[in-house]
């Protein structure tokens, strides 16, 4: 019985092999283990030849395929051999296919052995060296950083000088078009002083002269003051027109220095030509202002500038208090013989209430020896009947229409109730002479006080207001600038700031202390009528200060306003019939150069010709044509940079500072503007 050999076992899924090319091969178990027995004994050989097993493994992959093309010709030639035979020959053909499967599977698993033990020693380095890489790697982040803080830096300085020079290119751009397209500036502000000094000497003389023999022949003779009492009889009262109805015509006083010249030359005292229009609004000389005023005294100089006189201005509105402030005036004050008032009183004669400014508690015949009574000479009163008041600004007119030469110039409160400490005088004359500048105006808002007898002594205090915030009020058009008492700052002054006054950019009319003839280079304009403070104070600090005077801060207050005082001067003004308030401030603001679409009007109650609006509105961060202000002006002030900065640039010869050497432009970028000019 014939018995044939069983076939091979079918093939198991156990294992798989990947050869480097990719295909996979079924292995059984039995040739499993013949694989991982050669592979431990030819893994050291293979390791050695690698560089030679991919050619030798291409040759056996060659000599493997002949040998399969070989029986299989060979198989196919032999079909006629017995069963026997032909299995015989299968068994031995795979027993081939095998052993060559086997050496293949060999040479590939050692090829992924070398592989990962390749790749083992790899990562065995690179943990080797990871400690150096992180050391390198934290010294890298570090210089990393400080490239990256140190390049933040040098950005942010770029871009700040950036934004600075943007900032001064357009605001210069925008300068030139806005005065190309205004064409305001018609003066020649390179020669600010006048040029007509012989004349104006000559007034000035002939003037001194004129009003000394009117006072030596007056009743007093003891005095050394000039009153304009009796001045309309010998005809030095002139008509002006009201200014809120034509058809009523004033008997006032005519401003000190006016002037009528003849054809042939001739100066005649007490003309209608007026000292400000002789100067042009230009800046008088040293030797000019001299004349002005009482002479200092050269045998004593120390004492001589308290002997100089005072010229008070006071406007009342049938104020019960007119009388106790005069006396509180003259008996607080060093020297009362050299202070002369002027008041000018809108009176009500059908008041109950109402007493004379110049009328003592008791008539004079009873005694004598009253402040009032025994300076009666220096108080000089001008009443006008209430129906007639035209508002503060034409009260203030006809009060500076009373100067007569004094050497200082006082205008005080805008009520009637204001109290004086002892020694007011001659503080105010210490405080005004330490600034070194005969352009100085000593001006502020008063300070407030719970005292209102008049014959209780009050003492100076350190505390001042500094005017220092301006801002537009109102709609549209309307809107106007201001500065408003409220939002001034009021504080004591820094313990570095008590010896001299430092300067603030704006005016109060509540307090001006300054050389008498800033009465007569800004004169009120007799025009305007039932205008208030706010319109007075812009308008009176743009006119100074183009006429060459600079405004300073008290170091203390001398002179108080008493609390609870209302401002009774801006009721109903019924004399300003018809459109004349809003025809005043039309005509004022275009005095002035505050009219975006008009040209400042040259004219004797006009801007001056030293220096140019323009310089005050770059100082201090007024856009005007825009109508908007720059904020934090009052930080700049009130620490006193803005006075170390613009003081240095004071004249050699005193008459006031020279702003065209000054180059600042205030923004509320102030701190960039400073690193960009240091």
């Amino acid at each position: 019985m014939l018995r044939l050999r069983p076939p091979p076992p079918p093939h198991s899924h156990t294992g798989v092999a990947t050869s480097r090319r990719g295909q996979n091969r079924v292995l059984t178990g039995d040739h499993k283990n013949r694989i991982s027995t050669q592979q431990r004994q030819s893994s050291s050989t293979q390791l050695k030849s690698k560089s030679a097993g991919r050619g030798g493994r291409q040759r056996k992959s060659n000599a493997h395929d002949d040998v399969i093309a070989k029986n299989n010709d060979h198989s196919s030639m032999r079909k006629s051999v017995p069963h026997r035979s032909k299995i015989q020959n299968d068994e031995s053909t795979q027993q081939y296919h095998y052993r060559h499967r086997q050496r293949r599977t060999d040479s590939s698993q050692v090829d992924n052995f070398s592989d990962s033990v390749i790749h083992n020693n790899t990562q065995r380095r690179r943990r080797l060296k990871g400690g150096s890489v992180n050391v390198n790697n934290t010294q890298s982040l570090f210089i990393a950083l400080i490239r990256l803080v140190l390049l933040s830096t040098l950005a942010y300085c770029i871009m700040v000088h950036a934004i600075s020079i943007i900032y001064n290119i357009f605001a210069f751009l925008f300068g030139l078009l806005h005065f190309s397209r205004r064409g305001r500036t018609s003066y020649q502000l390179d020669n600010v002083y006048v040029h007509n000094i012989e004349e104006i000497r000559q007034v000035l003389e002939l003037t001194k002269t004129e009003y000394d023999l009117l006072r030596s022949s007056s009743a007093d003779e003891q005095t050394h003051l000039h009153s304009v009492r009796g001045e309309e009889k010998i005809g030095y009262f002139e008509q002006v027109v009201h200014p809120g109805d034509k058809s009523v015509k004033l008997s006032v006083p005519k401003f000190y220095a006016s002037v009528s010249i003849g054809e042939n030359g001739s100066v005649n005292i007490g003309g209608q030509t007026m000292f400000r229009q002789l100067t042009s609004g230009k800046l008088l000389t040293p030797e000019l202002v001299k004349m002005i005023g009482d002479a200092p005294s050269e045998t004593d100089p120390i004492i001589a500038p308290y002997d100089r006189t005072i010229f008070v201005s006071i406007i009342s509105k049938s104020d019960s208090q007119c009388s106790i402030t005069v006396t509180n005036l003259l008996r607080s004050a060093t020297n009362p013989e050299r202070i002369r008032v002027a008041v000018v009183d809108r009176t009500n004669s059908l008041s109950s209430r109402y007493v004379a400014c110049d009328a003592p508690p008791i008539p004079c015949s009873s005694d004598p020896d009253q402040i009032l009574c025994k300076y009666n000479a220096n108080v000089d009163v001008y009443e006008m009947k209430m129906e007639l008041d035209a508002g503060v600004m034409f009260a203030r007119h006809i009060g500076q229409r009373m100067y007569r030469g004094e050497y200082y110039a006082l205008q005080v409160g805008v009520d009637a109730g204001i109290v004086f400490s002892d020694g007011w005088d001659e503080e105010l004359i210490h405080q005004l002479e330490a600034t070194g500048n005969e352009m100085a105006i000593i001006s502020s808002y008063l300070s407030e006080t719970k005292i209102r007898d008049g014959n209780r002594p009050i003492a100076a205090k350190p505390e001042r207001y500094t005017i220092c915030h301006a801002s537009y009020k109102g709609d549209g058009r309307e809107r106007r600038l201001e500065h408003i008492r409220s939002e001034q700052v009021h504080q004591t002054a820094p313990p570095d700031r008590t010896q001299t006054p430092m300067l603030h950019p704006f005016w109060g009319s509540e307090l001006s202390f300054s050389r008498g003839h800033y009465v007569l280079q800004v004169p009120y304009d007799p025009k305007l009528c039932g205008l208030d403070e706010q319109d007075e104070e812009i308008s009176m600090a743009l006119r100074a200060f183009s006429n060459g005077y600079d405004f300073y801060t008290p170091t203390q207050s001398v002179i108080f306003r008493t609390k609870g005082d209302s401002n009774i001067h801006n009721d109903v003004v019924a004399s300003c019939k018809g459109n004349a308030k809003n025809k005043s401030r039309k005509r004022l603001y275009s005095l002035i150069g505050l009219n975006n679409d008009e040209d400042a009007t040259p004219h004797e109650y006009g801007l001056g010709a030293v220096r140019d609006i323009a310089k005050f509105f770059t100082l201090y961060g007024i856009h005007a044509s825009e109508r908007i202000t720059e904020h934090r002006l009052c930080e700049f002030v009130t620490t006193g940079n803005m006075h170390d900065e613009f003081v240095p640039h004071l004249r050699q010869d005193g008459m006031g500072i020279d702003y065209n050497r000054i180059n600042f432009r205030f923004h509320e970028l102030i701190s960039i503007h400073k690193d960009s000019h240091q």
